[in-house]
C-alpha cells in the first residue's frame, strides 16, 4: 500500500490520459498510411465492428465506412479535441473527489481548465472561482514538464480553453506533470522544486515511455 494510495491512483489516471492520447493520435495517423493490400486485408478480416449498448445489443458500424471517415477533415480535427476535453473532465472529477489533494498550482490549473471545458470550452469565472484563484494560484511554473508557462488570471474570462489558451502538446505536458506529482505524493515523497536540468531529463524519460512522436 502506498503512503497515499488515492493520490497514486489519480496520478496514474493522468499519466494514462497522456499515453492514451498518443495511442489515439497514432491510430488516426497510421490508418491513412497503410498500403492498399493491408487495408483490403483489414476490411476482409473485420468487415464490421460494434460497441455494446447497456442491454447487451450491438451498435454496429461498417469498417470501410469508418476508415473513409478519417479523410473527413472535420472529424479528424475534432477527435483530438474530444479526447483532451474528456481527459480534463475525468481528471478534474477524480481530483475533486479528493479535494485536489495538496492544491499544487498544477492541480489548480486542471481545476480551471476542467471548468472551462464544462462551460462550453471557455473560461467562465464565478465569484467562488475567483475567490479560489486568489487563495490557490493556478499555473505550471513548477511543473515537471513544460515548454511555456501558463497561469490562470481573471483576464482570461471568456477565452477559449482548447486550443486557444493551451495547445494539445501543452495539455499533455500538464497531464504528465500532474501524473508525476501525484505519484510522488502517493509514494510519500515531499514536494520539491525541479531544476531545469532535471526537467530536461524527465522530458526525455517521459517521451521514451510514451513513444517517439510520429513525424507528419
Amino acid at each position: 500500500m502506498k503512503a497515499n494510495q488515492a493520490a497514486f491512483e489519480v496520478g496514474q489516471l493522468a499519466w494514462d490520459m497522456a499515453r492514451g492520447y498518443a495511442t489515439h493520435i497514432a491510430a488516426i495517423r497510421v490508418a491513412p498510411r497503410l498500403d492498399g493490400k493491408a487495408i483490403v486485408r483489414l476490411i476482409a478480416d473485420y468487415p464490421s465492428d460494434f460497441v455494446q449498448r447497456k442491454d447487451g445489443t450491438k451498435w454496429s458500424f461498417d469498417t470501410q465506412d469508418a476508415l473513409v471517415s478519417l479523410a473527413d477533415k472535420a472529424i479528424a480535427a475534432e477527435l483530438p479535441r474530444i479526447w483532451l476535453a474528456g481527459s480534463l473532465l475525468g481528471l478534474g472529477d477524480a481530483l475533486k473527489g479528493h479535494n485536489y489533494f495538496d492544491r499544487a498550482p498544477a492541480l489548480e490549473l486542471v481545476y480551471h481548465l476542467r471548468n472551462g471545458i464544462a462551460h462550453g470550452n471557455a473560461f467562465d469565472f464565478t465569484p467562488s472561482g475567483l475567490k479560489r484563484l486568489a487563495k490557490y494560484p493556478a499555473h505550471n511554473r513548477e511543473a515537471a514538464f513544460r515548454k511555456i508557462t501558463f497561469e490562470i488570471t481573471p483576464a482570461l474570462n471568456g477565452q477559449a480553453v482548447l486550443f486557444d489558451f493551451m495547445a494539445a502538446g501543452d495539455l499533455l505536458d500538464l497531464l504528465s506533470s500532474v501524473g508525476l506529482h501525484l505519484k510522488r505524493l502517493g509514494q510519500g515523497e515531499p514536494p520539491r522544486r525541479i531544476t531545469e536540468a532535471e526537467r530536461q531529463k524527465l522530458i526525455k524519460k517521459r517521451d521514451a515511455a510514451l513513444g517517439r512522436p510520429m513525424k507528419r
